[in-house]
């Protein structure tokens, strides 16, 4: 009788799933989804808060790209932007000449996965840019009003977070690092903040930057930026970046004045425009990303 009930036992397991093989599927089926990851959303939405900073050898239908320099991102929906100051000296002192500064924006949305793109670039004076090198952040503004363009990719100021965060809290940041083409996101968290001196603080976050890096917007999984991208570590500190906190920049900010002209906007051109709006093509001198040799 003994044997026949294990041998019916062994029948029945073979059939059905046994007590603890239930119980364990119910566990599973009762765990909670995974949370959403939040800040996939937030860096899709501040890629329309970035513009790489660029370097034209003119403003004609024949002109290239010299060289991306850095990164910059928009403070006002009319396209004043922040970006480092030493990303602005290095226009200034190429061995060649930048007879054209500009940044550039896709017509609808970045489009990393094509091998070519139009994209619209729009120039900006250097000699407007408002500078604070205590500080290595620049302001400046392009020469055309952006809130006026015609395409359907809109500029997307940022919001800033005036307060300190604790050490350990998750950041992103996106730009142009390898004169990249289109923006990359790297992510990391907040190491420590370190006052350098009375007036300058850094934020050092535990995230290596890319060369060309400089001047991304450094933020929090709900989009708020905490500063702005300015260096990468060396030797000991490699594996780090150094940002300017945003409350470092408070005062720069609240004492900007924006500089007008009349001009009109330009394009670039990657494939030919579907709507001849801004004026002007340049195609550039490849699209594909460069090595540098450290974050301008």
């Amino acid at each position: 009788m003994m044997c026949w009930l294990r041998a019916a036992c062994v029948c029945t397991l073979a059939i059905l799933p046994s007590a603890c093989a239930q119980k364990s599927a119910r566990a599973l089926l009762a765990e909670p989804p995974r949370a959403a990851d939040s800040f996939i959303a937030t860096i899709e939405a501040m890629k329309h808060s970035v513009a790489p900073v660029i370097c034209l050898d003119g403003d004609g239908p024949k002109s290239t790209i010299q060289d991306l320099e850095g990164t910059a991102f928009f403070i006002s929906g009319t396209g004043d932007f922040l970006t480092a100051a030493h990303v602005i000296d290095g226009v200034q002192n190429h061995a060649h000449s930048c007879p054209v500064t500009a940044i550039y924006l896709p017509p609808d949305h970045w489009d990393p996965e094509s091998s070519e793109e139009l994209l619209a670039w729009y120039p900006f004076a250097v000699a407007n840019c408002v500078v604070e090198r205590g500080l290595d952040v620049a302001r400046c503004n392009p020469l055309a009003d952006l809130s006026l363009r015609k395409e359907s990719f809109v500029i997307r100021p940022v919001d800033f977070e005036w307060s300190s965060q604790p050490d350990g809290t998750l950041i992103a940041f996106t730009g142009f690092p390898l004169e990249s083409r289109d923006p990359l996101t790297s992510r990391g968290g907040i190491a420590a903040y370190r006052r350098r001196s009375p007036d300058n603080l850094d934020l050092i976050i535990d995230q290596a930057a890319w060369p060309g890096a400089s001047g991304s917007p450094v933020y929090l999984s709900d989009g708020r930026v905490v500063g702005i991208l300015l260096a990468r570590g060396a030797g000991d500190g490699a594996g780090t970046a150094i940002v300017r906190p945003a409350q470092s920049l408070k005062r720069f900010l609240d004492a900007g004045q924006r500089v007008t002209e009349t001009t009109s906007a330009r394009t670039i051109r990657f494939l030919p425009p579907a709507v001849p709006q801004p004026q002007g093509v340049a195609s550039p001198a490849a699209s594909s990303a460069r090595t540098a040799t450290g974050p301008r």
